[in-house]
């Protein structure tokens, strides 16, 4: 990338981080703003990508992300964890095919993202549960690791934390307890039912 190229990308960032000082201060305006930074990080990449080494791109992009954590105020939280999961995001989608075992990026990746959402939420709609947003983060962050290909990073083992947090996610949101009165001795039949069938596969 040449010197000119550089220069107009800081212009425009630091052009964007003044007026964002000098915007009023509300939400709706940290939203446009928002948007700005993902879109100069999104042309960043593109500019970027084939030229500079994957590290490199990661690490302008964690950049970009500070200078939007640093100019915003109420969106500031969501706003570095939302950065920080996509680096993560970047490093399993961007990597080459033979080291697709980067797929372990896809959980703190998926974690970031629900943390990112539920503070989001709780900015934005101080009155829903943010509870229940993260554990539905959680259960969509094991069961998409499950259902993603092998060699893409996927892994059958995630199966279960995904049916874990599913649960847990049944349990919370029944606050009457009568799924729970049902969901435990059936969780327990179906413990039973698997453990005898795989004890009677190893007899044969």
């Amino acid at each position: 990338m040449n010197s000119s190229r550089t220069g107009l990308i800081l212009l425009v960032v630091g052009s964007l981080m003044l007026v964002t000082r000098l915007r009023p201060g509300n939400l709706l305006g940290e939203l446009v703003w928002l948007a700005g930074f993902v879109l100069l990080a999104s042309y960043v990449w593109r500019v970027l990508e084939g030229r500079v080494p994957l590290g490199v791109r990661i690490g302008i992009h964690g950049a970009i992300g500070l200078m939007a954590t640093v100019a915003l105020d109420r969106l500031s939280g969501p706003v570095f964890l939302g950065f920080v999961a996509l680096a993560f995001l970047l490093v399993y989608r961007y990597s080459p095919r033979g080291k697709r075992a980067v797929g372990w990026a896809l959980i703190p990746a998926g974690t970031l993202l629900t943390l990112a959402a539920v503070a989001g939420v709780e900015t934005i709609f101080p009155r829903w549960d943010g509870g229940s947003i993260f554990l539905l983060g959680m259960t969509a962050t094991f069961t998409y690791i499950y259902l993603t290909p092998r060699e893409r990073g996927g892994a059958r083992w995630a199966l279960w934390p995904a049916l874990a947090w599913a649960g847990i996610t049944l349990l919370a949101n029944d606050p009457a307890g009568g799924l729970a009165r049902w969901l435990a001795p059936l969780a327990l039949i179906g413990v039973g039912v698997a453990l005898i069938g795989w004890a009677r596969g190893r007899q044969r």
